[in-house]
């Protein structure tokens, strides 16, 4: 049976046969055997790109250094994704309203004191202003020692997707030990919900089980299908060796050093390290273009067509995903390229968090 599991589901087909009965009650996992009934996503392209919006924050990342320092800690491989395991979402949520609460506070020791001060009691001004201080104080030093080590535990909890030999293994903590090294084509990626305690607001994603061992890598994000299968193909696309790595922020630091990818860039002459060299006005143009593409995707629509297993429809992209550097106006020498906070960025990052 589990033989038939292989060959129907993971392959990519929608048999709903084997989708609900077949290699769920041998899973030790709830968690697993709930999500392998649900519904599977085609593999394959269907948006064409791997451009979202989250490319703005991993443009932002390689040139303040932020992406190559998450490197470093983790030791990466130029060959391996390693993305995190731990509830990403419920995270990005608590660290939005903490953000949100520090740069309140910072508000308000610019502006309260000297309000105090100019139309009320110096004095209380200036009480005001040690309180505001105490917990800003308190927020920081959170920030530089219990909220380090949560981080850490996130950043080390992580699947990891190797390219040049299509193996997806699952890395905890500060094991240097690797569990159930398994190929990338065993995987199933189902669909996920996942909804706001407070709110009920879902978050749609998608879990990507092994067929057969507890395995799994889980994501989700907006409240919208389209961000699930855009995700899904980035993880395709960076397995598939047989096509260029998608040309995005995310994947800059991996090209250079990918056989597939390089040959590409040669023969159509994209410049090197692009992404380093671009400026941050051009995400603007691909977020338009990728505004422009969602608007042929009904949401709605095609998450109903994944939930019954009927066809997904598939867009054609424009050519600026493809080939961005031709679209692009103001490219830096690569010898201009810098790394890291200009000064103005450290004093802003002394005052705010780290997330």
């Amino acid at each position: 049976m589990l033989e038939q599991y292989a060959e129907t589901a993971y392959r990519g087909k929608q048999d709903a046969k084997f989708r609900d009965e077949i290699a769920t009650d041998e899973r030790d996992s709830m968690y697993c055997r709930y999500q392998s009934k649900q519904a599977i996503y085609p593999r394959g392209n269907v948006f064409g790109h791997c451009f979202d919006s989250s490319q703005n924050s991993d443009y932002k990342y390689n040139l303040s250094g932020k992406a190559e320092h998450y490197r470093n800690v983790l030791g990466s491989d130029p060959h391996i994704l390693s993305l995190s395991t731990l509830g990403k979402k419920v995270i990005d949520v608590l660290l939005f309203f903490w953000f949100c609460a520090h740069l309140t506070l910072l508000l308000f020791i610019f502006c309260l004191p000297l309000f105090l001060f100019l139309f009320g009691d110096p004095e209380e001004a200036k009480d005001v202003l040690i309180v505001l201080l105490f917990i800003w104080g308190g927020s920081k030093l959170f920030n530089l020692t219990i909220w380090k080590l949560i981080r850490k535990i996130v950043m080390h909890s992580r699947m990891n997707f190797e390219r040049t030999t299509g193996l997806v293994w699952l890395s905890q903590n500060d094991s240097t030990e690797v569990i159930n090294k398994l190929p990338f084509e065993e995987f199933n990626a189902h669909y996920k919900v996942q909804n706001n305690p407070q709110s009920g607001f879902p978050f749609r994603g998608f879990t990507l089980l092994h067929f057969k061992k507890d395995v799994f890598y889980a994501w989700t994000g907006a409240n919208l299908i389209s961000s699930a299968f855009v995700h899904w193909e980035l993880l395709q696309n960076f397995m598939d060796v047989t096509q260029p790595l998608a040309d995005i922020p995310q994947f800059e630091y991996y090209r250079e050093f990918d056989k597939t990818t390089a040959e590409f860039d040669k023969a159509n002459g994209r410049p090197k390290y692009f992404w380093y060299r671009v400026d941050k006005s051009f995400l603007k143009q691909m977020n338009q273009a990728d505004d422009e593409l969602l608007k042929d995707f009904n949401d709605e629509e095609q998450l109903d067509n994944l939930l019954m297993g009927k066809p997904i429809k598939k867009l054609t992209p424009p050519d600026i995903f493809k080939f961005p550097w031709k679209y692009a106006d103001n490219i830096k020498a690569e010898c201009d390229i810098k790394f890291g906070k200009t000064l103005w960025q450290k004093f802003t990052s002394f005052l705010m968090v780290d997330l």
